[in-house]
């Protein structure tokens, strides 16, 4: 039995546990190829003659693997899979690679096979392999199980890096129990941004017994009701598929404005959700990139953690720091301040606690 290279996102159903998606498990399959097969990867997402291979593989000799994956049954997979052969066979990618001499492999991993798919094998001229595959929870470890509908007895089990989390466990001063969805993106989380965001929640959750916490539309929001079918937000959670992370945001005021504008901010979380913030719009236009202000400290004086000299938070488009310090500082697209990763974190969190802290005092005056 042997262990994966990356962490994996899951989500539990009423029939067990999946892949949050197709692309994780595409991910989990490519990072793991070598011992599933064994093949050696060659290349995802390929597209050719207007359509996409999952991924691409080289077998021994250089032969040419195909593989389509589907995370819940599908009835065109077999379609599918003879048109990738017949486009690659007239484009031959990779020569340099491949050798399109040898029999290219087709092969199909599934959940389950609709009938249709074995249907179009049986009439099929292409020699096509089909694996299922399952996620096994024991003792809190999670297993990737992968065997041939035509094989039953070669089973291949693989570690999956994912941990199931109940924040019911820990001391939570009555905070409600967190909905499955939120859960689900937990696991995936190390072990200090798992508890940065414990954090997070349950100082917005013990703030006032009025904010809620729901799922809407693949988010978690935290609002109150007021009047009929109104809310009045304060803070919401997405998870981002592609780097495996919780997106947080605050609605906050912008900076030095007369009108005191209330927007969705978001509180960057890399870096374990410790290291910095930028902020954009509710939504595209309502605010423009070279509008954006970052959230001065009320543009008073302080030091940089491992710097002597101080340095004043300046706002608004193209004005940064006072002097710059470079080995602190880092510029993306000409407005984007990054603080990197320093030993001095608890400066860091208490800023965060800070932002949030606002973010609550004027959700407060919204529903007051």
């Amino acid at each position: 039995m042997s262990k994966m290279k990356s962490n994996v996102a899951l989500q539990k159903t009423k029939q067990g546990w999946q892949f949050i998606d197709e692309s994780e498990l595409e991910t989990f399959v490519w990072d793991n190829l070598e011992e599933i097969f064994p093949l050696k990867p060659l290349a995802r997402q390929l597209s050719i003659k207007g359509e996409i291979c999952d991924i691409l593989a080289i077998g021994e000799n250089n032969q040419l693997a195909i593989i389509e994956l589907k995370n819940t049954e599908d009835r065109y997979v077999i379609n599918q899979l003879t048109r990738y052969y017949d486009n690659l066979i007239s484009e031959q990618p990779f020569k340099e690679n491949v050798d399109y001499n040898q029999e290219i492999l087709l092969l199909a991993i599934c959940p389950s096979f609709h009938r249709h798919n074995l249907i179009d094998k049986k009439y099929s001229r292409l020699n096509l392999d089909l694996y299922t595959f399952s996620l096994l929870c024991k003792n809190q470890e999670f297993y990737f199980t992968l065997g041939s509908i035509e094989s039953q007895n070669e089973t291949k089990v693989i570690e999956i890096k994912y941990k199931e989390v109940n924040l019911q466990n820990q001391q939570n001063d009555n905070i409600p129990e967190p909905p499955r969805l939120l859960l689900d993106w937990l696991g995936v989380l190390t072990n200090t941004e798992l508890e940065n965001l414990t954090q997070i929640r349950h100082q917005i959750l013990s703030f006032d017994s009025r904010i809620e916490e729901t799922v809407v539309n693949k988010s978690i929001i935290y609002a109150s009701k007021y009047g009929k079918d109104k809310i009045r937000q304060c803070a919401e959670f997405c998870f981002d598929k592609k780097a495996k992370k919780i997106i947080f945001f605050l609605w906050l005021m912008i900076p030095n404005r007369q009108n005191k504008t209330i927007v969705r901010m978001q509180i960057d979380t890399m870096d374990d959700y410790l290291t910095y913030w930028r902020y954009i719009p509710l939504k595209s236009g309502s605010i423009s990139w070279e509008k954006l202000e970052y959230l001065s400290l009320d543009h008073t004086f302080y030091s940089l953690p491992g710097n002597s000299q101080k340095f004043r938070y300046m706002t608004g488009f193209n004005s940064m720091f006072k002097e710059l310090p470079p080995d602190n500082i880092t510029y993306l697209k000409g407005w984007h301040l990054i603080f990197k990763q320093s030993s001095n974190q608890q400066l860091i969190v208490d800023e965060l606690k800070n932002i949030i802290h606002q973010a609550l005092q004027i959700w407060l005056q919204r529903v007051n």
